[in-house]
């Protein structure tokens, strides 16, 4: 019975060494939580007029654990990855109230169309927070953002979410 516990020990310790090695030792928590709208554009097309590739962009509210409230811009393209999903590849800004500084993220994801209601979708990106303006200038760090969405008409929706992570700005 002990060599389970030893495999488990193990595995712990090489999942804390391989977070720190991609996250600085001075990051400190990020968290977030928004309310967004989204327009998704079809931009590329099969040979039988089919969507192939979308445009995909979001603006909304963002209230982050180090900033306070906050407004956010996605820039995505996502693509049709099965008949039920999507890949999904961009970029984030998130911008405090008064305008002083920026946090820009690098996000990679998919999004799961709903089998019972393909109205609703649920999506999970990897975020790499790659720096920003002001005093986010040199941030550094990675969060996940997982998040629900709606569609409200065959091109826009609503969607809110959540991010959690580690960021170092020094």
């Amino acid at each position: 019975m002990k060599t389970p516990r030893l495999f488990k020990t193990v595995a712990l310790v090489w999942a804390c060494a391989a977070l720190a090695m991609t996250v600085p030792a001075e990051a400190r928590p990020i968290t977030a939580h928004a309310g967004t709208t989204f327009t998704l554009t079809p931009i590329e097309f099969d040979t039988g007029g089919n969507p192939t590739k979308f445009a995909h962009t979001v603006d909304g509210v963002v209230r982050v654990s180090l900033f306070g409230n906050c407004t956010v811009h996605f820039d995505v393209i996502a693509v049709p990855a099965s008949p039920t999903t999507f890949g999904l590849t961009g970029t984030c800004q998130i911008t405090t109230a008064d305008g002083t500084s920026t946090l820009a993220l690098e996000v990679n994801g998919t999004v799961a169309i709903d089998t019972a209601n393909p109205a609703f979708g649920d999506f999970r990106y990897d975020a790499k927070i790659s720096g920003g303006t002001g005093r986010m200038a040199a941030a550094r760090g990675k969060a996940t953002i997982d998040g629900f969405a709606m569609f409200t008409s065959p091109g826009t929706g609503k969607a809110t979410w959540v991010m959690i992570g580690l960021v170092a700005d020094q």
